[in-house]
Formats: structure tokens, C-alpha cells, sequence
């Protein structure tokens, strides 16, 4: 049952929940994600499921370690960290495990690479991007004891005065994409919407103060409007913490890239986008935080779709899009 102050919330620009709002209450002001490669591969690129990868993923674009050359995660923290305090004077950040799965190794590599960032100065959480079909109890329970606070790394932090926060941010976020596994096996997932649902129910049974984001994909090869609202209303009912949104975009030399080039299949549009993201925040709970609604629109690397917008832009256009149909997040949820 929404109360009336949630629903007063809501109803005001930009009518949904932001993660950025989130942010400023735990930490009293904006912290900031600091993408991270730290060596990792995928189940579907190393052979033990499949090889290649998704067809849509091109992960150099996301890592630093191969863009920069720099292979250390405290120096890929560094790197970020001076670039966000230049542009925004930001003095709290998150280290967000990003490239390829990273909870695919034995726990105590995962661990030594979590102490090491959480370890470093003005990190105050973290948030780990992985595959439903690479975690178990025990690295949940790894991301608990960070979670919770009782972490032998975050107790010395505070004990030495490096943090003012009992305990950190902890996040993991799972790629769903789609509920359909007809889609998950032509884009080369290699993991079932039942391993999502699993993978749901054993972080909430064994770390439950792990923040659990899902990420949902608009647009994906031959999925009609229809299919995208049952993926939505499908993550609505899994209950997260909070939710990316974000529009399928061809990248240059994927295997999708010769794909669309061949005339295989067609990119949403603009319009589609909006007005789809528009439905998945009006099914969202309201206790839902919006990490994204849009993928990425201004790489050079990004081949379709050309919108011609900022992100900016198109936050704001689902904003108005919302406004124009006099609705918010949660008008629609079935909870």
C-alpha cells in the first residue's frame, strides 16, 4: 500500500524515483560509480558455456584497464576519482566492478580485489556487475559481511578514522535484459530467465543488505512492445532494490554490428524508447530506485541508433512523456 508522502513524491517531476536522491541520504551527498576492470571473463566468452560473449557486448568499451593501461584496481580508482573531483569537486565515490562477470572466480580472489577497492581512500561502497549463473552462498555471504559492516577490511577503516560510515554501500546488479529466453539465446546469453529468478531468492536469503539492481533492455532483436512490458512487469514482481533501463545500441565490431549491417534486424526508435520507459516506470514499485533510463548515446564507438539527443535530453523526454500522460511511477503496479 503506497502511503500519501510516497505518492506526493512521485508525483512531481521528475515523477520517478532517482538512485541519484539515494545517494544524498546515505551519504548526505552525490557519490559517484568509477568503472573498474579487474580481469574478469564470462561464462559465455571462456568456453564453459559458450564463446564470443553476447553479441551486443563489447566490454573494452567499459574498461579503463584497456583503454589506459592501467591494470590495478587502486589505480583505476585513482584515475577516476581525479577526474570526478576536477569536473565535479566529488569526494565520494563507489567502486563499480563493471567489465565482464565480476563474481566469476573463487572467493578469495574476489575477496582480496573488494578489500582493495573498499580499502581505498574516499571509497564509501561498491556496486558488482555479474551473471545470475555466477554467484552462490558463499560469495553472498562475502558480500554481507561488507553489506552489514562486519567486514575485518571496513572495521580496521574505521577503526583507523578513514571512513565516518559504520558500514558501506554494497551493491550487485544482475543482467536480466529480457524474461524471454527465446531473446537471451539469440543474443548469446547462455544463462535462463529461471537462473535470474534463482539467483533473486539466494542474494535475499543469504545477504539481504546487499542493494539488488536488475538491468532490463528495451529493444532487443525482434522483441515486439508487448514482450518488453511482460520483462517489465516480470521485474516489478521480482521486487529490486533498483533498475537500469536502457535502449539496445549496436557498438562497433560486435557480432550484432554485422548483424544490423546485414539488415538482420532494426533499432528502436526514439519515440519507442521513450514511451517504453515511460510503461516500465509506471509498473515500477515505489519503493523502486532509477538508475538509468538510457544506454549510451555519444560514444563514437556507437553505430545505431543516431537519436541525436544527449541524455540529458532524453531523461527529460520521458519526463514530459510522463507528464503529458499525467502519470508516475508505480500508477500501474500490481503489488
Amino acid at each position: 500500500m503506497q502511503t500519501l508522502t510516497e505518492i506526493r513524491e512521485l508525483a512531481q517531476p521528475p515523477y520517478y524515483k532517482p538512485f541519484s536522491r539515494l545517494m544524498k541520504q546515505w551519504f548526505g551527498e552525490p557519490a559517484y560509480k568509477l568503472t573498474l576492470d579487474a580481469g574478469f571473463t564470462c561464462p559465455n566468452i571462456d568456453g564453459s558455456k559458450s564463446t564470443g560473449g553476447c553479441t551486443f557486448c563489447d566490454n573494452v568499451s567499459f574498461s579503463p584497464a584497456l583503454r589506459t593501461g592501467v591494470t590495478r584496481v587502486s589505480e583505476q580508482l585513482e584515475q577516476g576519482k581525479a577526474f570526478y573531483h576536477e569536473r565535479f569537486k566529488a569526494t565520494k565515490f563507489l567502486a563499480y566492478f563493471q567489465t565482464f562477470t565480476n563474481t566469476y572466480d573463487k572467493v578469495e580472489r574476489l575477496k582480496a580485489l573488494y578489500d582493495e577497492a573498499l580499502d581505498a581512500p574516499d571509497i564509501v561502497g561498491t556496486s558488482i556487475g555479474t551473471r545470475p549463473d555466477c554467484i552462490d552462498a558463499e560469495k553472498l555471504k562475502l558480500l554481507q559481511s561488507y553489506a552489514d559492516g562486519s567486514s575485518e577490511l571496513w572495521q580496521k577503516k574505521l577503526a583507523e578514522g578513514r571512513t565516518e560510515f559504520k558500514r558501506p554501500f554494497v551493491g550487485i546488479e544482475y543482467g536480466m535484459q529480457t524474461m524471454h529466453d527465446v531473446t537471451a539465446d539469440f543474443v548469446n546469453r547462455a544463462h535462463s530467465h529461471a537462473e535470474t529468478v534463482e539467483a533473486i531468492a539466494l542474494t535475499r536469503e543469504h545477504a539481504p543488505d546487499v542493494h539488488l539492481c536488475l538491468h532490463l533492455m528495451s529493444g532487443m532483436p525482434f522483441e515486439t512492445d508487448e514482450m518488453i512490458r511482460q520483462s517489465i512487469e516480470e521485474c516489478a514482481r521480482l521486487r529490486p532494490d533498483s533498475i537500469k533501463f536502457h535502449h539496445l545500441y549496436v557498438y562497433e565490431n560486435t557480432v550484432m554490428a554485422g548483424q544490423y549491417a546485414a539488415g538482420e534486424f532494426e533499432v528502436p526508435s526514439l519515440e519507442r524508447h521513450v514511451r517504453l520507459a515511460a510503461d516500465c516506470l509506471e509498473h515500477m514499485p515505489p519503493d523502486v530506485w532509477i538508475q538509468r533510463l538510457v544506454g549510451e548515446v555519444t560514444s563514437s564507438g556507437v553505430i545505431a541508433p543516431q537519436w541525436g539527443r544527449t541524455k540529458m535530453q532524453i531523461y527529460q523526454a520521458i519526463t514530459d512523456e510522463l507528464k503529458r500522460r499525467g502519470t508516475y511511477q508505480s500508477v500501474k503496479w500490481r503489488g
